[in-house]
């Protein structure tokens, strides 16, 4: 029993300090460059010793890919048990669940967005993205042969491209779409790209 409680304390306070280590790193950039934070910057701001920051983390980057994890955690939290099927049928609640989770912290995302290293790792996974909608009935009916297949992967990457590319500019207000708009707009824009789309393949 002891020894469980001892476990779950470490566990605790495992989770409590990778947490300091990242609100640290997050509140830093806020005035300071991600390339000149270094990992002093980040023990002085969450107070806490370089050796429980190298007990969870190699370097700045590693944190920075840790926020990453968790927002990713947080986005397929906010889709719930949305398929690629019922939001490519429907892509309204998706966008609501998205431009919601954007909203609720909207200069938070918007800081992390103009760290370069941060957007490179959204960047990346783009292509979970796209295997996600490959499994769509959409994509398995019409990708008949290896030509049709590559054409649908790469209308998916458009389109998934498209959406960051569209939630960023809205985050910095270089579109006149609001977050609040942005869930009926993404709806009509990929509307008018899948329609077409479907269209294409029969």
């Amino acid at each position: 029993m002891e020894e469980r409680t001892r476990v779950k304390a470490e566990y605790r306070s495992s989770l409590r300090s990778k947490r300091l280590i990242r609100e640290a790193l997050v509140s830093l950039m806020r005035s300071k460059p991600f390339e000149k934070i270094t990992i002093t910057d980040i023990v002085k701001e969450a107070d806490i010793n370089r050796g429980t920051f190298y007990a969870h983390f190699k370097d700045t980057s590693e944190v920075l890919d840790s926020i990453r994890t968790n927002i990713v955690a947080e986005v397929q939290e906010a889709f719930g048990t949305m398929t690629p099927d019922i939001i490519l049928a429907n892509p309204l609640p998706f966008f609501e669940a998205l431009s919601a989770l954007l909203a609720k912290d909207s200069d938070y995302y918007r800081m992390l967005f103009s760290v370069p290293d941060f957007r490179s790792r959204i960047e990346e996974s783009r292509s979970a993205a796209v295997d996600f909608f490959m499994k769509s009935t959409f994509a398995e009916r019409f990708a008949g042969d290896k030509a049709r297949h590559d054409r649908i992967e790469m209308a998916f990457d458009f389109m998934i491209s498209a959406v960051i590319g569209v939630y960023y500019d809205i985050l910095y207000g270089k579109i006149p779409v609001d977050l609040e708009m942005a869930p009926e707009f993404m709806t009509q824009l990929i509307g008018a790209l899948v329609s077409p789309l479907s269209d294409s393949f029969r």
